[in-house]
């Protein structure tokens, strides 16, 4: 039988050495990440915003300054033109008192005058008279209101206090209801008083626009009918305006009849700035007189301002202010001033437009 003979040695398997793969990124799965992480921070940073601080819009506007007559007149010519830019001292415009309402009889020596639809037979005296008893009054007023911002200071810091002991569980809530409401009431008294002051000092601006009418006829007629030439408008007055700004409206067109105390030109008033912001109810505790707080503007550029006052009663908020357009909402007006010169010229140049006003809730 045949042998096979097996072969002894170890058999040797050679194999080819492969690389080890390299990893591929995943670069989709890198960009879905970092789009979830920048949701997760906005979101973080928007609820952190939400529950830091308190927002409120408003609109940068100046002080107002109505031109009106105590009379009815007739505007001859306009020397300016809307847009233009003034300053206090600069004539306005020409005009003349219309003779059927402002000039009653006929003759120079026996013609009276009326201011306000009363008829004044000494107007020099009266004016006066009239001057004094203003001016008086004013003061009167003005100690009344001075009492009634220190009561009102005073009851402001008792309501601090009260807030600490309300938040202690020592005072109920309610005190401290009672507290504000008096001294919101306090409040409405001082407005009150110093509207009423405001106004007399537009009676005296009328004495003294009276006064200067008055003389300037006297003179008009001192060389006769008609004047020195004869002319159909020699007797013609100029306005000459007390303040400095921009002619933001014309009411009335030349040659048209503006009645007595009706608006024929505004002024904005450059030289005071402000914003008139509209504060959401709810965010009102976070808000206070004197605050300091953030302005940024809708093109990114920021500022500081104080809120200098409260208006107690709500006023309807404009239709670019409201949360759901459309619908009426109801907000506390408050006024911010900048801080100093620099910022008022900053704001000058954002006049009507919108800001936003911002400030810490809890400090």
């Amino acid at each position: 039988m045949k042998q096979f003979k097996f072969q002894n040695k170890a058999s040797v398997i050679r194999g080819i050495k492969e690389e080890k793969p390299r990893k591929r990124k995943n670069w989709d799965r890198l960009i879905y990440l970092a789009i979830f992480i920048l949701l997760l921070l906005s979101l973080f940073v928007y609820i952190l915003r939400k529950n830091l601080y308190a927002y409120s819009l408003g609109e940068v506007i100046t002080e107002r300054f109505e031109v009106t007559r105590p009379d009815d007149i007739q505007v001859i010519n306009y020397f300016v033109q809307e847009n233009d830019t003034v300053k206090a001292g600069d004539t306005l415009f020409a005009y003349r008192n219309d003779k059927d309402g402002v000039f009653v009889g006929a003759g120079g020596a026996g013609r009276t005058f009326t201011f306000n639809n009363m008829v004044i037979d000494k107007p020099n005296e009266w004016v006066i008279k009239e001057r004094a008893n203003t001016k008086k009054t004013i003061s009167l007023k003005a100690i009344e209101a001075r009492e009634y911002e220190s009561s009102y200071k005073t009851i402001m810091s008792e309501i601090e206090k009260l807030k600490m002991e309300v938040h202690l569980d020592v005072t109920s809530p309610a005190v401290l209801s009672d507290k504000r409401a008096q001294a919101g009431q306090i409040k409405v008294y001082e407005e009150k008083v110093r509207s009423e002051i405001s106004f007399l000092y537009q009676y005296l601006k009328q004495l003294d626009e009276f006064e200067t009418e008055y003389r300037n006829y006297q003179k008009s007629i001192s060389s006769g009918p008609g004047g020195v030439n004869g002319s159909e408008y020699d007797d013609k007055l100029y306005y000459i305006t007390p303040v400095s700004g921009i002619i933001t409206k014309i009411s009335r067109p030349a040659f048209e009849i503006s009645y007595r105390q009706e608006i024929i030109l505004l002024i904005s008033n450059l030289d005071k700035v402000f914003i008139r912001a509209y504060i959401e109810q709810n965010d009102l505790p976070y808000f206070a007189q004197g605050d300091l707080v953030d302005i940024r503007f809708m093109d990114g550029a920021q500022s500081k301002g104080r809120i200098t006052e409260f208006y107690v009663n709500t006023e309807e908020v404009p239709e670019e202010f409201r949360k759901i357009r459309g619908k009426n909402q109801r907000n506390v007006v408050a006024t911010v001033i900048p801080l100093n010169n620099e910022e008022q010229n900053t704001w000058r140049n954002y006049y009507k437009f919108t800001a936003q006003i911002t400030r810490l809730k809890f400090f």
